[in-house]
């Protein structure tokens, strides 16, 4: 007889929560994952779906360093954009089989998955995150985001802990 042990609970995050190789050079907080949000995941026997780095499969991995601003072109919003769909379809599929999706994690001051924060700290989401969040809304999907911030990720940990208990 088969034991199937699944959590059937998943998170959605931002790629470089569990690869900081992906940032831009130069910015990488973590040498590897951000440890204090995977450690959280991994306690709780969490599955994850990992969103591909919008900037690095546009731009590449010697990319450099832009904002929002610069980044919102029709040609990389279109990437987000597929990106967004290819996240919600999973996201629909885990739901419609009985997964509880809780939240989607974005990493803060970055141009493309910002929550609250961009490149210059402005109040609004990143354009991966927008493009997700409208394309979840017309699929009548809702997930929470939320933004890890780099110099409060032991805050944001303890936050994550009480979603996923």
């Amino acid at each position: 007889m088969i034991q199937d042990k699944r959590s059937r609970k998943i998170v959605v995050v931002a790629h470089c929560v569990l690869n900081q190789n992906s940032r831009v050079q130069g910015i990488a907080y973590y040498a590897g994952m951000i440890n204090e949000i995977v450690d959280v995941i991994r306690k709780h026997e969490v599955g994850i779906i990992q969103m591909p780095c919008p900037e690095l499969t546009y731009a590449g991995l010697l990319r450099p360093s832009q904002t929002k601003e610069q980044y919102d072109t029709p040609a990389f919003r279109r990437h987000c954009r597929q990106i967004a769909s290819s996240t919600a379809d999973q996201v629909e599929e885990y739901v419609r089989n009985g997964f509880k999706v809780l939240v989607i994690l974005g990493v803060e001051d970055s141009p493309t998955c910002g929550v609250e924060e961009t490149s210059f700290r402005e109040a609004n989401l990143g354009i991966l995150m927008e493009e997700l969040q409208s394309e979840l809304k017309k699929r009548k999907a809702e997930v929470p985001m939320k933004g890890i911030k780099r110099t409060y990720a032991s805050e944001d940990a303890l936050w994550l802990e009480k979603i996923l208990t």
